[in-house]
């Protein structure tokens, strides 16, 4: 008996020598998850943290662009945890064409492990970085009275946003289509809104229209006279200028003051190969054109600091009671400007699905009364754009 229960015993410590390894091995598997849930779910939390304390620091000093140093941490309400801060300002942004005034800031910290040090790894060198800055969502269109449509008609817009002043008026389906992400449709004044078709939907404010920024004309060349004929050269022209006797088309390069109006006269108007265009029109002067323009303000490259800045026809900013207007319609009528334009005693009407008209980078009339289909957009060179808002600082990284 007292054999067999030796036996026993011994069986037992045997087997509980044997278990022994595995539970020291179920330990080790079991801390191991313990290190990645709590370690990792850890590093987690603080990841999170640290964005949110970036994005605070980028949005704050994107909003006070002119006074926040590329330094350290310029905002310590932002920045609870007491995290090291960088800040950089000013910083190139992502895309230049649409932001501008972007700045960076970068949120970073060490944090001692718990279970992962028993692996080796003692601790984690965390950083998240945030890009805040302006939008440039420019104004396409900027119609200070009321903009009207009929029938099917689309006024498609694309890179930018419509703002009105005095009202929007669409029948049937006709309407505003602005395709830009961020773009709006704004009817300022509290004035009246019925667009049965516009994308996005309008949006009412109380208000007043913002006028655009100033410009800043180039010198007036060298006084001119025109007699008539297809040449045109650039220069300052005190009497009204009418386009006579010309079968074919005028070239047109450089800048034009036309102090007493002017009128194509359905002549062909086109820019020199390679040359911008920029017209000046005298206060409360008129300006009228017909048949086939296309006027561009840049040779190609950019308009920033050019003698015309962008700007391919303009009227100063008088508002007066005394208006003009651009009556385009049917066949043959193809009027493409390119560049600032601003009209703001000009009523624009077109007429007929045969008309064509093209704007890219903005146009500032009075009043648009659209009875055939329309396209409009920024464009590419910034400077050829008027922005009446720049927008609201926003993350963009």
């Amino acid at each position: 008996m007292k054999i067999k229960s030796i036996n026993k015993i011994s069986q037992f410590h045997s087997e509980e020598g044997a278990v022994l390894p595995i539970v020291a091995i179920v330990l080790i598997i079991l801390l191991g998850f313990a290190a990645f849930a709590i370690d990792f779910g850890f590093v987690y939390m603080r990841q999170a943290q640290l964005q949110s304390v970036a994005d605070a620091e980028a949005l704050v000093c994107a909003s006070n662009y002119l006074t926040c140093n590329s330094t350290g941490d310029n905002y310590p309400l932002t920045n609870p945890y007491g995290f090291a801060i960088t800040t950089t300002n000013p910083l190139a942004c992502p895309n230049t064409n649409t932001q501008k005034n972007c700045v960076s800031a970068s949120a970073a910290n060490t944090w001692n492990t718990y279970f992962l040090s028993l692996f080796g790894n003692n601790s984690f060198n965390l950083s998240k970085t945030a890009i805040a800055g302006t939008p440039i969502i420019a104004d396409v269109l900027i119609i200070r009275d009321t903009i009207k449509m009929n029938g099917t008609n689309i006024m498609t817009v694309t890179g930018g946003s419509v703002s009105d002043g005095g009202g929007i008026s669409t029948t049937n389906s006709s309407g505003i289509d602005a395709t830009a992400s961020g773009a709006t449709i704004t009817a300022y004044n509290s004035s009246t809104n019925s667009c049965g078709s516009c994308t996005p939907a309008v949006t009412s404010s109380s208000l007043p229209q913002p006028i655009p920024p100033a410009y800043a004309p180039p010198a007036p060349p060298v006084a001119k006279v025109y007699a008539s004929g297809c040449s045109l050269p650039s220069g300052t022209y005190a009497t009204p200028v009418n386009l006579n006797a010309c079968g074919t088309q005028v070239n047109m390069s450089g800048v034009y003051y036309f102090n007493g109006g002017f009128d194509n006269r359905g002549i062909t108007l086109a820019n020199q190969p390679g040359a911008p265009v920029t017209i000046i029109v005298g206060v409360d002067q008129p300006i009228n054109l017909s048949g086939s323009v296309t006027l561009n303000s840049s040779d190609g490259s950019s308009t920033c600091g050019t003698v015309g800045g962008g700007m391919v026809i303009y009227q100063p900013l008088t508002l007066t009671n005394t208006l003009y207007t651009i009556d385009v319609a049917g066949a043959g009528n193809n009027i493409s400007l390119t560049g600032k334009t601003q009209l703001p005693n000009t009523n624009f009407i077109f007429r007929g699905s045969p008309t064509s008209f093209t704007i890219m980078g903005s146009l500032y009339a009075n009043s648009m009364d659209l009875k055939g289909n329309m396209t409009a957009s920024t464009s590419p060179d910034p400077c050829q754009n008027i922005n009446l808002s720049s927008g609201k600082v926003k993350l963009l990284q």
